[in-house]
């Protein structure tokens, strides 16, 4: 099984949500699975494996069938689970899952394999119980998503990829914003606001779907 490039939307969703630092705090772990499940979710549509297709005002999953499926483990576990799914079940539907099925520490083990993170694996002091925790091989690689969507704010980049736009808008729904924005230009919202509405409508579907998951959690307190 071949390895991914090392450079993935949701490797760097994983690192702007999962690590903290004194520019950023991290989001809470059901936000952070939810926020790496849209990543792949997106990268999957981007190389046209996954399509989002509204049916009676549900936006549902479905397998593209004309391409082959992709070598990277990560990708092909996720869709092989549309791929053999009775029913085509709704983006939101899709995030849950992913959520629930820990792709946090999926990707953080795929992250281990190409050098990016290591693993660590220690007893916590009372129960004795064994931890597993991950971190970053490298301050720099922990670091460079987050500072390269800024960097993109300050100067108004108006050659954004479309992963990096669709990051951007995930930082902002994730509850993000506030140490995205901080000390950036006035006019970084506006300009970040306009390269979502150029997003394709596939991908802005995730990102509302996101959103909406991010917020009942606000609510319900993750319950």
């Amino acid at each position: 099984m071949s390895d991914a490039s090392s450079s993935r939307l949701v490797y760097d969703t994983l690192l702007i949500t999962s690590l903290d630092d004194v520019y950023k705090p991290a989001t809470v772990p059901r936000v952070t699975g939810l926020g790496i499940g849209a990543a792949l979710l997106a990268e999957l549509m981007l190389s046209r494996h996954l399509i989002v297709w509204a049916d009676k005002g549900v936006d549902l999953v479905y397998y593209d069938e004309r391409f082959s499926p992709p070598q990277d483990s990560l990708a092909l576990w996720l869709i092989e689970h549309v791929r053999t799914e009775r029913n085509h079940l709704a983006v939101r539907d899709w995030l849950e899952f992913l959520a629930a099925a820990d792709v946090y520490t999926k990707t953080a083990e795929h992250m281990v394999m190409v050098g990016l993170m290591v693993r660590r694996e220690y007893k916590t002091r009372w129960r004795q119980r064994l931890e597993v925790s991950y971190e970053a091989t490298d301050a720099l690689i922990a670091n460079a998503p987050f500072s390269k969507l800024r960097r993109y704010l300050s100067i108004s980049d108006a050659q954004v990829p479309v992963e990096h736009t669709f990051l951007l808008a995930l930082a902002e729904t994730v509850g993000l914003s506030k140490p995205l924005y901080s000390q950036i230009p006035s006019g970084a919202r506006r300009y970040a606001d306009k390269r979502r509405q150029a997003l394709p409508s596939p991908l802005r579907a995730v990102l509302a779907h996101l959103a909406a998951s991010v917020a009942d959690i606000a609510i319900t307190g993750g319950r």
